[in-house]
């Protein structure tokens, strides 16, 4: 039982240290993370989704489901941010070619 407890409380540290991050980004509409950390912590994140799930832990869901949703909001900031940086690519380019 006590390592259950230390086991969620080392968990819920895991995932509000993510927080503080996600503020960040939101404000300023940019994520700051590089592409390999977002994705390993994506893929880390949805393996152990469906670990919690395997083992049927309502706590281990609750907690991989909230990390999944930051990690999902930080991506979407990510791919907007190099979708913009596309179209000023490509139209710079046609700008310059006139």
């Amino acid at each position: 039982m006590v390592m259950n407890n230390i086991g969620l409380i080392g968990s819920l540290f895991l995932t509000f240290c993510a927080v503080p991050e996600l503020i960040r980004t939101i404000k300023d509409k940019k994520c700051h993370l590089g592409w390999g950390f977002l994705l390993m912590w994506l893929f880390g994140e949805v393996f152990c989704f469906f670990y919690g799930f395997q083992l049927n832990e309502i706590p281990l869901i609750i907690n991989y489901t909230f990390n999944l949703l930051i990690v999902s909001l930080m991506m979407f900031f990510k791919i907007k941010e190099n979708l913009i940086y596309i179209k000023n690519i490509i139209m710079f380019s046609t700008h310059n070619k006139n």
